[in-house]
Formats: C-alpha cells, structure tokens, sequence
C-alpha cells in the first residue's frame, strides 16, 4: 500500500527574502502575543495607499505594454531600496536569507548557513516580492533539519513549522501562494500551446 502525505495547504517553490534568528523559550512567549495581534505590515505608510488607489485607477487607462514593464521595474526597485534602507531590528541580529524556497500557508523550507537543529524555536520575517510590499513575521519550531552541501559548502537545509501567525497575515500568505500557483499554471499552459 502507498504512504501519500497530505497536506493541509498548497505548496509552491519561490524565491524570497527571509530574516530570521533563533529564539528561546522566554524570548518565544514574549513574542507570541505581539505576533498574533500584529497584523502584516507594509512597506508603504497610510498617505501612498490613497496615491496608490488612484495610480491603480490611472493604469486601467494605459493599457500601453512598455507602461506595464516599466512599472513592474519600478516595483521591484522600491523593494530593494526598502530592503537596503530597512532600519537594524532592536532585538537581536537577523540571519538574512535571499533564495529558493518551498512555501505553504503552514510552514516554510529553505537552506541557510546557520546551523539548526529539530525543535528549535525561530523568529522568521519573510518579505513578499508582491506590491505593495508586505512583511510578515512568524513564530517557527524547526521540525526538520539537515546537512547538505550546495556548490562544495556546508549548508543546513531546515523546515520550519509556522506555530503563532497573525490570522490575517495567513490569509495574505494563501493569497499570495494562489496567485503564483495560478501564473505557474498560466505560463505551463502557454508554454504546452
């Protein structure tokens, strides 16, 4: 008979921006009320949400495909100077990760050069490449890790569970996945003709 595991959420591979640290367990319930009651919060502030409605209605009007490359250009620059102007974090140095990922709405895969071992316990902030930014920030227990060489180096593969997520991040993190799972299926289709 076959083992089939399932799973409780879809899973997709991308790539991402992650900070992360490990935490203890005081450090862990000190963090967890703050986490549950901290909804995602976006690299834009309130007065660019009524700038940003309007360029949505404004780009209705242009259906210009230079106009659509150029501004998908403008998003990814503005994440990166939002990366590169991000403020240190007060409670600890942050381990920072930019790679391949395997991502659901419960749990997050990535390799790191940072060893870990099972049940340690992670603060994890990941950074959607979706507009306007968001970052959300994640109490984690490492539920698997390993070593594994990637190009001659020592790395640790490592899967961490998502214990204490903000309700309202986790719905943003199963939007964000469903709409890359649809723009997969999208581009396997027209690649197949």
């Amino acid at each position: 008979m076959e083992h089939r595991e399932r799973r409780e959420f879809f899973r997709i591979d991308n790539r991402l921006t992650l900070k992360f640290r490990i935490i203890g367990e005081e450090e862990f319930k000190y963090l967890e009320n703050i986490v549950i009651f901290s909804p995602t919060s976006s690299f834009l502030d309130a007065n660019e949400l009524s700038l940003l409605k309007k360029i949505e209605l404004d780009e209705k009007k242009g259906e210009d495909p230079l106009y659509k490359y150029l501004k998908i250009i403008d998003r990814k620059l503005d994440l990166i100077l939002d990366m590169l102007t991000e403020k240190s974090e007060e409670n600890g140095v942050y381990n920072i990760v930019q790679g391949e990922v395997n991502l659901s709405a419960s749990g997050i895969r990535f390799s790191s050069e940072i060893p870990m071992k099972k049940d340690d316990l992670v603060e994890l902030i990941m950074i959607l490449p979706s507009y306007p930014h968001m970052r959300i920030s994640v109490l984690c227990r490492v539920v698997r890790a390993k070593t594994v060489s990637i190009n001659g180096h020592k790395a640790y593969e490592v899967s961490l569970h998502f214990v204490v997520i903000n309700e309202n991040d986790r719905d943003m993190l199963i939007k964000y996945i469903l709409t890359k799972e649809r723009e997969m299926l999208r581009t396997k289709r027209n690649m197949a003709g």
